[in-house]
């Protein structure tokens, strides 16, 4: 899960025998290119999955925008904020040429996705490394989205995750 681990719980978990998960996603370039090089270095070979987010990033409008300061002022003065002490960005990349480079560099055997997948020129890249690709659905018909468009293996993925869901 994205934020909540590093390298050691995935490198762990292959010790055991498992298919531990790397969270690419909450990686930026260099940051993702040292952690492949330290499951690459203490890994063992074990095989192991590197998991992105697939998301297209949403804009808000100025309208957008204001609503969303409106609903969060009384948040700010209560805790003495100002919208510039909020950092831009989402925290979480989708996938980008960047990642798509960090997997051709280290050809991980399992690349999952959440939200989707990316666009099929990054997708067919990705399945050029050996890489089988997996992709979370919670409804019949991401999954079937999913099968039509490239994903070797759909998780199925419903409500009882946590709350967690990686619905598109």
């Amino acid at each position: 899960m994205a934020f909540a681990h590093d390298t050691e719980l995935p490198l762990a978990v292959g010790k055991t025998g498992a298919l531990g998960s790397l969270a690419g996603a909450m990686y930026d370039a260099a940051g993702l290119e040292k952690a492949l090089a330290r499951m690459k270095q203490e890994g063992g070979g074990r095989p192991y999955n590197l998991n992105f987010f697939a998301h297209r990033t949403p804009s808000a409008d100025r309208t957008q925008y204001e609503a969303w300061s409106a609903v969060l002022r009384p948040y700010f003065e209560a805790y003495g904020l100002t919208e510039n002490d909020i950092p831009s960005g989402g925290g979480r990349q989708p996938f980008d040429a960047d990642a798509l480079a960090c997997v051709e560099r280290y050809r991980p055997p399992v690349v999952s996705f959440h939200f989707g997948l990316p666009v099929p020129e990054y997708l067919q890249r990705v399945k050029a490394t050996g890489a089988e690709v997996w992709s979370s659905a919670t409804t019949v018909e991401e999954a079937v989205w999913l099968e039509q468009n490239g994903a070797d293996v759909v998780i199925a993925q419903a409500w009882e995750a946590g709350g967690h869901r990686g619905w598109f």
